[in-house]
């Protein structure tokens, strides 16, 4: 009941400071109001089976549930429709049997002529989808609409990158996202917009009484939509002030606060109790800490469907861009690399595979000739997770009930500063990485034992380039840290199965007989060698991690370390791990230059 409380207490605590925000944005909304009537009516977007459209008001009234603080314009590169100049008869649009569907009502280079001109979409052949959003937008009576199968030049490299960096602003801008959430193409029809388009409630009757089984709050809907299982449509979620869900039973509004839907009248006047919002679905940001918030991202977005892997990174844009601005990190594109959070890279490095995904490298994008780095999550196909330090007890099934599968990795202090990074045009840059450890007070029980102290300093410019006779790929990290090798043995009862790709291993101590001195999750689906270099990065605390009877326990006495293997001069991530602090001390650890690619 306690927890319960807590959690309830967090949450209105959560709700009252987004409250705070959304009161400081009246001065946003003027700035909302000039923006959007500087939107260009001569162009438009798009993107093909998860269509989705945010309708851009042309005098925006209300500002205060937008989900982050945003004094951003609008992107004045931004393509929006005109909703009179798009017919919305019916049309029978045929599938390319080449491009699939979509590719006969993308807009090219051949088409954004004829398309930007007033009415030049009438003739286009449009899926219902489309129309039946332009419809619904008419009846609100709103003059624009962006969509996404339309506004993005399909095969125009540099108008698709501008595009994609702004999704920010273009759902946290937006007056309202149109979301067919219970279709499967672009083909089906809004249910419930025009006629015959849903599906008919099945009524009994029971002793004089009409009966019906009620349709699924929102949050059990969106679980079993194939629109929620695409990576694509996350960011949709979560930076859209107001969404609205087209299902075939029912339409779902929600807003940062509020969830309603038909079948329950729950509308109120004053601050809601209505029980639907409890059915809500995703929201931004996720905490007031901005490294939890990208975690859940991560989580959610790596585990989502793409019908093209390398664009893990490109969906997951939006959100980082809105974490950039809303906790102040700086230029995106300094605090977010290969989908990475650098401004907390001491964390963001403590991710895992998740145990059923095999270590595959994902496609690259296209004009990229070399391979994204090691350390990035989104360099690896299938889903990651970031989780406490308790993942390395689980041995066995039944035990799985100690992970936090929502708790940070925790660091207490971090081992590694400065950090250095090659950038895509070769030139090596120091990034900036928030400072949040404390000072460690370490109480033992047997006095005279050494503590860990990192080497420090800057990596003077003779030391920063390896001995490799070629220039470091971009990507590289570069950082200052120490290194030893430990034997590793696979867990004894760890459960053995052809889904299982990552499991617990033993890490060992060089004595005679070897004493179990830390754990760390590796990849089954490779030959390992009976032992691995292992780099140390920062210190954290638990029990269980190694053999106490042999090893004195005290309060945050384990290190983060990541396994490694080398090449050359080179290292790649093989996995993550914790070790004991005396141990790691009395394995003569040497200090080293890391170049980890």
């Amino acid at each position: 009941m306690c927890d319960h409380m807590r959690k309830w207490e967090h949450e209105h605590e959560w709700l009252r400071e987004m409250e705070r925000l959304a009161e400081m944005q009246h001065e946003a909304e003027s700035i909302l109001m000039s923006a959007n009537t500087n939107f260009n009516d001569d162009k438009m977007e798009l993107s093909d089976k998860e269509v989705e459209c945010a309708i851009q008001r042309e005098e925006v009234q209300e500002v205060h549930h937008s989900p982050i603080l945003s004094d951003q314009k609008s992107p004045m590169k931004m393509h929006v429709k005109h909703v009179h100049e798009v017919s919305t008869e019916e049309t029978d649009s045929e599938i390319d049997a080449n491009g699939g569907i979509g590719a006969e009502y993308w807009t090219t280079k051949d088409n954004i002529a004829e398309r930007g001109k007033p009415g030049g979409l009438s003739t286009a052949k449009l899926p219902d989808t489309i129309t039946d959003s332009v419809l619904f937008v008419r009846q609100l009576g709103e003059r624009y609409i962006w969509i996404d199968a339309l506004c993005i030049i399909r095969d125009d490299s540099q108008d698709k990158f501008a595009q994609i960096h702004d999704m920010d602003l273009v759902y946290g801008l937006s007056y309202l996202t149109v979301i067919a959430a219970g279709g499967t193409t672009a083909r089906d029809p809004l249910p419930g917009c025009r006629p015959q388009t849903r599906t008919q409630q099945h009524i009994e009757v029971v002793q004089g009484l009409h009966l019906y089984a009620a349709p699924p709050r929102l949050k059990e809907a969106l679980a079993l939509s194939a629109w929620n299982t695409r990576c694509w449509t996350y960011q949709e979620c979560v930076l859209s002030r107001r969404r609205i869900y087209f299902f075939e039973h029912q339409v779902y509004f929600e807003c940062q606060f509020d969830v309603l839907c038909e079948d329950v009248i729950a509308e109120s006047k004053c601050d809601s109790t209505n029980f639907l919002k409890y059915s809500r679905a995703e929201y931004f940001p996720q905490s007031l800490d901005p490294f939890t918030s990208y975690m859940m991202a991560v989580k959610q977005c790596a585990r989502r469907n793409l019908t093209v892997e390398s664009d893990i990174v490109d969906a997951l844009t939006g959100v980082t861009n809105a974490l950039a601005k809303a906790f102040g990190l700086g230029d995106p594109d300094r605090a977010f690399r290969y989908g990475m959070m650098l401004t907390d890279l001491h964390h963001a490095l403590l991710w895992q595979h998740n145990p059923h995904t095999p270590r595959t490298r994902r496609s690259l994008p296209d004009g990229c000739s070399l391979p994204w780095p090691s350390w990035a999550w989104a360099t690896w196909c299938g889903a990651v997770d970031y989780m406490s330090e308790h993942r390395y007890l689980v041995t066995y099934p039944e035990d799985a009930w100690l992970v936090d599968y929502f708790a940070k990795p925790s660091v207490v202090e971090m081992f590694v500063d400065p950090w250095y990074i090659v950038d895509h045009s070769g030139v090596i840059l120091q990034l900036y990485v928030r400072r949040g450890s404390r000072r460690v007070v370490l109480i033992r029980e047997t006095e005279g034992e050494a503590t860990y102290s990192p080497p420090g300093g800057i990596i003077d410019s003779t030391e920063i380039t390896p001995d490799i006779h070629r220039a470091l790929d971009p990507g590289t990290l570069i950082f200052r840290t120490t290194s030893s090798h430990f034997a590793i043995a696979r867990r004894r009862g760890e459960e053995s199965h052809p889904s299982i790709h990552h499991g617990l291993f033993d890490i060992l101590s060089a004595s005679s007989p070897p004493t179990w001195v830390g754990t760390a999750v590796l990849p089954l689906d490779v030959a390992l060698p009976t032992s691995l270099e292992f780099i140390v990065l920062s210190r954290t605390g638990i029990l269980g991690a190694y053999d106490e009877e042999r090893i004195e326990y005290y309060q945050e006495c384990l290190l983060h370390v990541m396994a490694v293997s080398q090449n050359g001069n080179l290292m790649e991530r093989v996995g993550l791990g914790v070790i004991h602090e005396v141990a790691w001390i009395a394995s003569g650890a040497e200090e080293r230059i890391v170049f980890l690619r």
